[in-house]
């Protein structure tokens, strides 16, 4: 393997450690009991600023920040397993509302984080 690659592979290892105690932490801070919230902040939070990076720094910063903090750190911070897991767990539990405001919720409001970063970014 090229250098280079060792070292984006580094950069996305150690964002990732990052990303992934920052996720741990959240789900230790916000209230879960009755709905996956922390889940839902930090994939909220890591759309925003993914977005927003990319489209205010991409030209202006290294490929290897870009994979330390986009691939790396948001990646880690962010979990589509997580909610995926999340999500079936209430549709066998039977909890349906739960369920479909789930899903509802993360793909309109992920989608507008992502717009969101990407306008602000802009200004």
């Amino acid at each position: 393997m090229q250098s280079e690659t060792l070292l984006l592979i580094a950069c996305a290892g150690a964002g990732a450690a990052i990303g992934g105690i920052l996720r741990f932490s959240a789900s230790k801070v916000i209230d879960c009991s009755e709905f996956p919230w922390a889940t839902f902040v930090v994939n909220l939070i890591a759309c925003f600023l993914a977005a927003f990076v990319t489209m205010r720094f991409g030209g202006s910063i290294s490929e290897s920040f870009r994979v330390f903090f986009t691939v790396g750190i948001m990646g880690g911070l962010s979990t589509m397993s997580t909610f995926a897991n999340e999500t079936v767990e209430m549709l066998y539990v039977g909890n349906y509302g739960y369920f479909a405001f789930n899903v509802f919720l993360n793909v309109a409001v992920f989608i507008f984080g992502a717009i969101a970063g990407r306008e602000l970014a802009l200004i």
